[in-house]
This record gives structure tokens, C-alpha cells and sequence, in this order.
């Protein structure tokens, strides 16, 4: 899936994030990790990129197997650390992001900044 850099757009996202989780079998509380994790992982990337580089798409792949795989990329580097300022209600968004997935990585060259997160399916 590509959305546009809308942030209203997240909200789609995240309905269909929840939709593949419950396909899992898993429980409501894996449900809501994953549909919040992805969220903010697409917010993120949307909100992080420079300003000074064209506003590409934010694309989001999701897979079912062993595990639920998901990637979000975005065009060109994105900001990854919490800046002082990016505080949201005594919260720092990339370390919320961290706390949630145990299996979680970042990939950035000069083209594209790739968000990879999995969760294994018991």
C-alpha cells in the first residue's frame, strides 16, 4: 500500500494493519500493538522527512507467515532520533516506537529510509 504525505492517511492505515493482525488469530492486545506500532511508524516516517527533498509516498508492505513481517519506506533519509522538541505528552516517538517491537530495524541510505518490524505468530 502507498499513501500520499497526508497525515490523515494514517488513520487508513491503521485500519488495514489491524484488519491483516486479526487475520493472525492472535488476541485483541496483539491487535492493538501492531495497529498503534505501524501508526506511528507511518506518522513518523511522514512527519520526519526534510522538508528540502521531494515528499514522496510512504509505502507499506505487510506479509503473513511465520511471522507478521511489516516495512514502511519513505523517499530519502528521514530524521530517526527524538529531537527535544518532538516531545508529544512526555512522550518521545521514535523510543515509543522501540518500546513496542522487539524485532525492529532501521535502514537509511541517501534514497530511501526503510522501518522494518516483525512479531512472531505462536
Amino acid at each position: 500500500m502507498s499513501i500520499a504525505r497526508d497525515p490523515a492517511l494514517v488513520r487508513t492505515v491503521r485500519l488495514v494493519a489491524a484488519a491483516v493482525a486479526r487475520r493472525t488469530g492472535q488476541d485483541e492486545e496483539f491487535v492493538e500493538e501492531v495497529r498503534l506500532a505501524i501508526g506511528e511508524a507511518c506518522a513518523l516516517m511522514l512527519g520526519s522527512q526534510r522538508d528540502d527533498l521531494p515528499a514522496g509516498p510512504v509505502v507499506v508492505q505487510m506479509s503473513l507467515g511465520d511471522r507478521l513481517r511489516v516495512d514502511v519506506a519513505a523517499e530519502g533519509p528521514v530524521t530517526i532520533v527524538d529531537e527535544p522538541t518532538s516531545d508529544i505528552d512526555g512522550v518521545e516517538p521514535w523510543a515509543l516506537l522501540r518500546g513496542l517491537i522487539e524485532d525492529f530495524e532501521i535502514t537509511q541510505d541517501a534514497t530511501s529510509t526503510r522501518l522494518s518490524m516483525s512479531w512472531p505468530l505462536v
